[in-house]
């Protein structure tokens, strides 16, 4: 090995990873390919590995991923390919696109054999993207190459994403640099299956989704009006902050944090009004005020009493005795 690449593997700390999956459930669907692409920190690509892998069961929608069960016939299984995947991801952070599904993909394809997790840390390029207010329709893998000029020739295809990913947070280091904007980075001893998905999360935000609901439903939030205990708060992807450090600070002032929006949506939080894209359109269009990261903190500072929730009434025992 060259004394150049030597010092270039040292500095190189990024490891872009894509997985093609038999469905969209870690704990019963599969990983049907993966693959992981090492880039420096000038966005080189120093190391690739790639791989099919048999699932053992159907691979699930052909027609997307083009992986027929005759193809996957004799490829190697999980366990096989642990040792080399597992030596290309030590140490470094892994990079993927709505990285909270691959992670949990290779997490929960490395239970099933009896061993640990691959990676140890990461960052979703779909979060990063959201926080630099990208001048784009969507936050789409295939819409952010062509922000970025980066070719794609296969969707769908493990390595030829994971290379236009690595081209594309390249591109995302660029912006972030110049707004002197950083990636989060998660944890993976962190975080946990959530409880409807099995999609990875982080214990604050599990924890902040699943607080006890205490105050009665508060309705939506006017405009230049004040927050009340029991409304319901939903963060978009345009935001300028972590949500994870404002979620327990909503929760320990009495309001509710949600995935989506619904019917009892209170507001959103959004740092780029004018974006024309996923919850912050969906908000717009259902009336929703949209409230700013800082702003909501301001807000959070002084929050209305709300209603509680009645407690459950006792069956009286002897009339209870009559059913």
């Amino acid at each position: 090995m060259s004394v150049r690449r030597a010092t270039m593997e040292r500095m190189a700390g990024w490891v872009v990873v894509d997985v093609e999956t038999s469905g969209m459930t870690p704990a019963v669907d599969r990983v049907l390919s993966v693959a992981a692409v090492v880039i420096d920190d000038d966005g080189e690509v120093i190391e690739e590995f790639v791989s099919l892998l048999n699932p053992g069961v159907d691979p699930g929608p052909v027609h997307v991923h083009g992986l027929t069960p005759a193809l996957l016939a004799g490829k190697p299984r999980y366990q096989d390919i642990a040792p080399e995947l597992g030596r290309i991801l030590a140490g470094r952070t892994v990079v993927a696109h709505n990285a909270a599904f691959d992670a949990s993909f290779l997490a929960a394809e490395a239970r099933r054999a009896g061993l640990e997790p691959p990676l140890t840390q990461y960052v979703c390029t779909l979060d990063f993207a959201g926080r630099l207010h990208l001048s784009t329709r969507d936050l789409k893998l295939s819409t952010l190459a062509e922000h970025f000029g980066v070719e794609q020739r296969s969707a769908h295809d493990a390595h030829d994403d994971a290379l236009v990913l690595a081209g594309v947070f390249t591109g995302l280091r660029g912006v972030a640099e110049e707004k002197g904007a950083v990636p989060s980075v998660r944890q993976l001893e962190a975080m946990v299956p959530h409880p409807e998905t099995g999609f990875l999360v982080s214990t604050v935000w599990a924890e902040a989704v699943g607080a006890p609901r205490l105050w009665r439903p508060a309705g939506r939030l006017k405009r230049d009006g004040g927050l009340v205990q029991g409304m319901e708060v939903v963060f978009t992807q345009d935001v300028d902050r972590d949500p994870e450090e404002i979620v327990g600070l909503v929760v320990v002032k009495g309001l509710y944090v949600a995935d989506r929006i619904t019917s009892r949506t209170s507001l959103a939080v959004c740092d780029a009004p004018t974006a024309v894209r996923g919850r912050t359109a969906f908000a717009r269009k259902k009336g929703l005020e949209l409230v700013g990261s800082d702003r909501l903190v301001e807000l959070l500072a002084d929050v209305a009493p709300g209603r509680p929730v009645a407690p459950a009434r006792p069956v009286d025992d002897a009339q209870g005795a009559l059913f």
